[in-house]
């Protein structure tokens, strides 16, 4: 793996990152933007299956039919990660210290959430401390586009592409992410039930409590996008564990939004106005007419809110990445450009799900840390997503 070779090489992490960069760089140089129209619809195979968590039962067992036949898969990516930290730090010392430390710390969360992180790991056997620290990957490691659209007859549309496991490890006889490889095998769509009707659907790992991407059928859509800050998640979940614990996990956010808002207006209004751990995007979209913003959050409040009525240019819909969008994105991460690009070029008269994930599986929107592509639609409950895997020529991110 690229991590062993690092050990191997003594390259330090500067090196490391000047290196990916010549990669991203060198990758992006010689991948022209090319805007798909053939990859919809996507393989049968691809399509993530099914399950569903009873609100109404116990957080301890709630999980079970998300993890009982999973176990194996879960077991694997977080072995990848003991490998990769070893690796990277050339013992176990620091896994151990996850093992001792985050155990305590899981006992800290709020419920439900704890107890639901103690049951995965009583059903899964994995270590407490490993589960509290894959369900804290998310707060600091997701990097990711989505995009609300809406088509001439005032239909609303909103799509993502989950991308995870930047530098946690390149394979490079592979030229794949390690993480991002292991990750796919767990993903699962989970209908979140009370007194047996569905109060919302998301794609999750399993494993993870907390929500990224999903859908209240009739009421609004979701999606988060990491936001990189120099007052990021690490600081968040660091003040946490010395004691400071008056900001709300990213997840547990939007978990309880999904949970308990009962409209577009609701969610907005949570996810701007709640203190939390780490900074996001949120990007919602709604059930009626030019409803759909991007909320830029810090871990104390929205600096910005980008409604589809003030959008320049585009205002049949908005498209986020991992950049404040009225700054430039970052040159070896230009995921923003292309996607702007070929939504343009598919125009609103014939936006729908072909055309947004058409979008969405062109490259370098579509990448080697792609996990899935997800597909909602608020008004009918439509929620279609699909393990995603971008093949050589590929930018790296």
């Amino acid at each position: 793996s690229f991590a062993a070779m690092t050990c191997q090489s003594r390259l330090t992490p500067l090196l490391l990152l000047l290196l990916l960069a010549c990669l991203a760089a060198n990758s992006q140089a010689q991948i022209p933007t090319q805007c798909r129209s053939d990859a919809y619809p996507p393989p049968a195979d691809s399509e993530i299956d099914w399950v569903d968590v009873d609100l109404d039962e116990a957080p301890l067992t709630r999980w079970r039919n998300v993890v009982a036949h999973r176990g194996p898969q879960l077991r694997a990516l977080i072995a990848q990660f003991r490998i990769f930290v070893r690796n990277m730090t050339g013992s176990e010392l620091l896994i151990n210290l996850v093992d001792k430390d985050l155990t305590p710390l899981a006992h800290t969360l709020p419920q439900p959430f704890r107890d639901e992180i103690v049951g995965i790991a009583n059903m899964t056997g994995i270590p407490l401390g490993e589960v509290t620290l894959y369900n804290i990957f998310y707060e600091i490691f997701t990097v990711c586009t989505s995009i609300v659209a809406e088509d001439q007859k005032g239909v609303l549309y909103h799509a993502r592409n989950l991308d995870f496991g930047l530098f946690l490890g390149w394979d490079l006889a592979n030229s794949t992410w390690l993480i991002t490889e292991y990750l796919r095998p767990a993903i699962v769509n989970i209908r979140f039930k009370k007194s047996g009707q569905t109060v919302f659907m998301s794609t999750n790992f399993a494993g993870y409590v907390g929500i990224l991407t999903a859908l209240k059928p009739g009421r609004f859509s979701l999606t988060m996008n990491e936001r990189f800050n120099a007052d990021g998640g690490y600081i968040g979940v660091i003040e946490w564990i010395l004691g400071k614990r008056d900001a709300v996990w990213m997840g547990f956010l939007t978990r309880s939004v999904m949970e308990t808002a009962d409209s577009y207006a609701q969610a907005k209004q949570m996810l701007t106005g709640t203190k939390m751990l780490a900074p996001a995007y949120f990007i919602l979209g709604g059930n009626s007419t030019m409803q759909g913003c991007i909320i830029t959050r810090s871990r104390d409040d929205a600096i910005d809110v980008w409604e589809r009525s003030a959008a320049a240019n585009h205002t049949w819909y908005l498209l986020q990445t991992n950049y404040d969008h009225w700054k430039p994105p970052f040159v070896l991460d230009d995921r923003r450009t292309p996607g702007n690009k070929c939504m343009m070029a598919k125009g609103q008269a014939s936006m729908g799900f072909k055309e947004i994930f058409n979008v969405l599986s062109s490259i370098p929107v579509l990448n080697k840390l792609t996990t899935y592509t997800a597909l909602m639609r608020v008004d009918t409950g439509e929620y279609h997503s699909y393990r995603q895997t971008c093949k050589d020529p590929c930018a790296p991110w």
